[in-house]
């Protein structure tokens, strides 16, 4: 499988949120100590400080928080999207992620329109998380 975007790199405490992915599902941490859930992966959790999390499934579901639309080439790989949205999604759980709307013209993306996880495979370890209208 070829991909010209650049990929992200898969680290020991980013793996199981790749396996997930390449399995359709999405996940996020789940604080052990005070049940705080977030995105992206971190060693501690800034609202009790404890090092202690483990990943959960949450439902895909979300809202759009905010996008943007790229004109401009910064990656080569992106030219033959030009012109393609960046979106902040809200997740229903409460963490945000940065995606793709896909599937939705860009004239029709509105902010809190409600929309669902998408899957899409782009290398053998690498399912990239996007989102469509729900």
């Amino acid at each position: 499988m070829s991909y010209a975007k650049p990929l992200p790199q898969i680290t020991a405490g980013t793996k199981p949120f790749w396996e997930a992915t390449r399995a359709g599902r999405l996940t996020v941490q789940r604080c052990a100590a005070c049940g705080k859930m977030r995105f992206p992966a971190a060693s501690i959790c800034d609202d009790c400080l404890s090092a202690e999390a483990a990943w959960v499934e949450v439902s895909g579901l979300g809202t759009v928080w905010s996008f943007c639309e790229f004109h401009r080439l910064y990656f080569k790989g992106f030219e033959p999207d030009l012109p393609y949205n960046v979106a902040l999604v809200r997740l229903d759980e409460g963490p945000r992620m940065y995606t793709n709307i896909v599937g939705v013209p860009i004239l029709d993306i509105k902010v809190d329109m409600r929309v669902k996880a998408v899957f899409e495979p782009v290398s053998d370890e690498v399912t990239l998380v996007k989102f469509t209208a729900a």
